[in-house]
């Protein structure tokens, strides 16, 4: 079995985006005047780089694909209105399914909720247990979100991405609903005899930063405590690594699939009670695997 995990996509603007009165949005203005100045030049060749993954997976095919947002920027409509094609065309190369999560700049703004459940939700891959997600106030809904993948291992998507009015605050936050939720899917028997159980969401799992990281960490931790069979898989940190968690946990971030210089996914065999994870890169104008596992 191969599994694929990438994120931070970051497509740019399409034509017409930035003439969106909601581009007048505080926090999007403010935005706006980072990404030209820091941000741009950095993900100018982002939708190269998606392509560069398509033609990764013809080359490498692979039995699922696992993808933890930020396909945007500012979450507009128009960027809805364009970019839920080429990432569901790449969700849609996988051999066997697929399961996706927002990121913070897909729900960028309160209106960017309605966008995605529009625009997104009907594009992305169903839940396998779709009675197993609750509504939770100011989420898209859907979550969590699970894909059974084969009899040894499971992936489970949770919502992090909030949205926030202050422009300082980007960070995010698991609801408690469902966290709730969470528990008794991994407390079930058809997840907890799984010998691979992936969550995933877009925030860091071990970055609790106020302004930028995941805020409420404890009762997820709580929750995951003593779980051997789980490995965790995120976003939004723009560099690609493994880390350790409570309890010898592996936490897995793949980075930024686009960022000029730091272009990364990572790569999963499992295979005979071991996780080979191995790291994606580009060189010379092309996705290949790392030599050297990680």
């Amino acid at each position: 079995m191969r599994i694929l995990h990438f994120s931070d996509v970051h497509l740019p603007f399409p034509e017409g985006a930035l003439r969106d009165p909601a581009v007048l949005h505080p926090k999007r203005l403010l935005a706006l005047v980072n990404f030209r100045l820091r941000r741009s030049d950095k993900y100018a060749e982002a939708r190269q780089k998606l392509d560069g993954l398509c033609d990764f997976l013809r080359q490498e095919p692979v039995d699922w694909i696992l993808y933890t947002g930020d396909t945007m920027n500012l979450g507009l409509e128009k960027e809805y209105m364009e970019d839920a094609e080429p990432i569901a065309r790449v969700l849609e190369m996988a051999r066997k399914g697929a399961l996706a999560v927002p990121g913070n700049h897909d729900l960028y703004a309160g209106a960017s909720l309605r966008h995605y459940r529009r625009r997104f939700a009907k594009r992305f891959p169903k839940s396998d247990v779709p009675e197993a997600a609750v509504g939770a106030k100011g989420s898209p809904g859907g979550f969590p979100s699970v894909r059974y993948m084969g009899q040894e291992a499971v992936a489970i998507g949770i919502n992090s991405a909030v949205p926030r009015f202050p422009f300082w605050d980007s960070s995010g936050r698991l609801d408690a609903a469902e966290l709730g939720a969470l528990e008794r899917l991994l407390d079930s028997p058809a997840v907890a005899r799984r010998k691979w159980v992936f969550v995933m969401t877009h925030y860091p799992f071990l970055d609790t930063d106020c302004l930028h990281g995941l805020r409420n960490t404890e009762p997820f931790w709580r929750l995951v405590e003593g779980r051997k069979n789980v490995v965790l898989l995120h976003g939004h940190n723009h560099r690609i690594y493994l880390k350790q968690g409570p309890g010898g946990i592996p936490v897995f971030c793949a980075g930024s699939l686009s960022k000029r210089g730091a272009e990364s996914f990572w790569l999963f065999e499992p295979f005979a009670g071991s996780l080979n994870a191995r790291r994606g890169v580009w060189r010379n104008a092309r996705f290949s695997l790392d030599p050297v596992g990680e």
